[in-house]
């Protein structure tokens, strides 16, 4: 029975339990605000981590006011092929969410922490100064440091790079993004575990 079927027989037998047209448009309705509710808030969530993603960040940007101070850190966490080549995607996917909790926990209440994709995360740091960030950062890198994987292998502990950019007068958030990624990727020449300001 295909499902337009299904919703004739079972709107036939609600109107025989003597329910108005008005309460089952309502009930439908009500339905339908939930669906939308569910799929606009899954919309602004990451696949893999179950935390903020990009779209989601760059709705915070935008309440921002255009003279606020606002910094971002691009978290890059060193040598994750490894860990996806070695262990396999699942276990991989699992230390990504662990990461992304971790992020969230190192940060203030009104930061937004989002999975810009495969290993990278980014932290939008509202009314954040660069020292700021870069203290944020220091606190980040250090947490994860400390962090202890368990897989059926073993133990494995895991580093991060992370850039910091400060907002310039009318930068968007793309640029200050690409300018936060630079600084990581410098900071990837070092060797990473390193807090590296653009």
């Amino acid at each position: 029975m295909s499902a337009l079927n299904f919703r004739l027989v079972q709107s036939h037998s609600t109107n025989q339990q003597g329910r108005s047209k008005e309460e089952r448009m309502a009930e439908q309705i009500a339905f339908q605000e939930r669906e939308l509710s569910r799929i606009r808030q899954a919309a602004l969530k990451d696949a893999v981590t179950g935390g903020a993603n990009m779209r989601c960040l760059a709705m915070a940007y935008d309440w921002l006011e255009d003279g606020d101070p606002v910094s971002v850190l691009m978290v890059d966490v060193d040598g994750f092929h490894k860990v996806n080549d070695s262990l396999g995607r699942d276990c991989g996917d699992a230390v990504l969410g662990a990461l992304h909790k971790d992020i969230e926990d190192c940060l203030r209440w009104d930061d937004v922490a989002a999975r810009e994709g495969g290993d990278r995360f980014v932290a939008l740091l509202p009314l954040a100064i660069k020292e700021d960030a870069h203290a944020v950062g220091e606190r980040l890198r250090a947490s994860i440091e400390r962090m202890v994987f368990q897989s059926k292998e073993g133990r494995f502990k895991l580093t991060v790079r992370i850039g910091c950019a400060s907002r310039s007068a009318g930068e968007s958030l793309n640029t200050l993004v690409n300018r936060a990624d630079c600084a990581a990727r410098d900071a990837g020449r070092f060797g990473g575990n390193i807090v590296l300001a653009s």
